[in-house]
């Protein structure tokens, strides 16, 4: 099957939904700088512990209100001393008593949940329609996660795609790949709503990979894995491996929290959770080194992806049988940027 194929990281990003603008330990009572969705936002917490999320640009004039100072719960803007509210509402000027008709920044809905700050960047009415994912293997007891940050030169759906495809992983990261994805993979199964897309298959009896049998005591042992994977929304991918052995299941949980910062940049959040090994710090080091490992090949192939699109622009493609839940999760942002009046136009990445 082939097909013409609409860009890979369109200009437009969904607006409508909830993503991790930072985790919990990062927002504190100092003012943080993000940017999501091609705009400034400043994040700091309230005295009685709350997030609050504002445009961080001052009404004024251009600057940055994270360069300000934060006062109780206000923030004044360090060039021209306006003083904003945690709403965004400006409640003092300096050089005249009276505040100007109009002086506001926009103020954002966030949510705290599972280590996780969420912010609603897009029309503030339709934040109660969208639920934040749960991620209960990133706080609960019972689990050990390890995880890192990065900035990547690519936009946020070529990052989908390819948390889409597993069959790309012994081929981007061979050492870490499990030897159940050494054969033709079984035949998915996939499920498709308006907003999200699950995928599921299982993989007969292989090998465990030399690390996971180590950390499980079980060696020489062979288990047969059960994937699923979940693209929640725009901003969240998740993979559940389990893997049965003779000693029991070993669960990991893979989270991949995708912030857009523009259309052809991403802010990338990733964690590696597992029930297994739990009370092991050499476990940790070694996941934390493995799939950090892992995660620089991924930027840097979707850095180049990005790259070639930039340059050349989109063509034509070939596609088999592993990308049906890519290009089910291209037709839901499509149907997401059409709700919202923008465009997925074919010529969007086009330099």
């Amino acid at each position: 099957m082939s097909s013409t194929r609409p860009p890979g990281a369109a200009a437009a990003v969904p607006t409508d939904c909830w993503y991790a603008l930072a985790t919990s330990a990062e927002v504190d009572r100092r003012l943080l700088a993000v940017r999501a969705l091609g705009r400034p936002v400043l994040l700091f917490r309230t005295q009685a512990g709350g997030v609050v999320a504002l445009e961080d640009r001052c009404a004024h004039r251009a600057y940055p209100l994270s360069a300000g100072a934060l006062d109780d719960d206000t923030v004044r803007c360090g060039l021209c001393g306006f003083v904003y509210d945690s709403g965004g509402r400006c409640v003092s000027v300096p050089t005249q008593p009276r505040v100007p008709f109009g002086a506001h920044v926009a103020a954002y809905p966030t949510l705290e949940r599972d280590g996780l700050v969420w912010a609603w960047l897009g029309e503030p009415g339709r934040a109660r329609l969208h639920r934040v994912p749960e991620l209960p293997w990133l706080t609960e007891p019972g689990w050990a996660t390890v995880g890192g940050t990065a900035g990547i030169d690519a936009g946020f759906l070529l990052l989908h795609e390819n948390f889409a495809d597993v069959t790309q992983v012994p081929f981007v990261a061979p050492e870490i790949a499990p030897a159940a994805l050494a054969d033709a993979p079984p035949p998915l199964e996939v499920v498709v709503t308006e907003t999200t897309v699950e995928l599921g298959r299982t993989f007969p009896a292989s090998p465990l990979p030399g690390w996971q049998a180590q950390m499980l005591g079980v060696a020489d042992a062979q288990g047969a894995t059960v994937q699923r994977a979940f693209f929640h929304s725009p901003a969240v991918w998740t993979d559940h491996w389990d893997v049965e052995h003779g000693a029991g299941t070993a669960r990991m949980r893979f989270t991949q929290l995708v912030t857009p910062v523009d259309g052809r940049r991403s802010h990338l959040h990733w964690r590696v959770s597992r029930d297994f090994a739990i009370d092991d710090p050499a476990a940790d080091e070694r996941m934390h080194s493995m799939f950090g490992d892992y995660y620089e090949r991924v930027q840097a192939a979707m850095e180049t992806a990005q790259a070639v699109l930039d340059l050349d622009g989109p063509g034509r493609e070939v596609n088999v049988a592993a990308d049906v839940a890519a290009l089910r999760v291209r037709e839901i942002v499509r149907g997401m940027l059409a709700d919202e009046g923008q465009a997925f136009a074919r010529d969007q990445n086009r330099p």
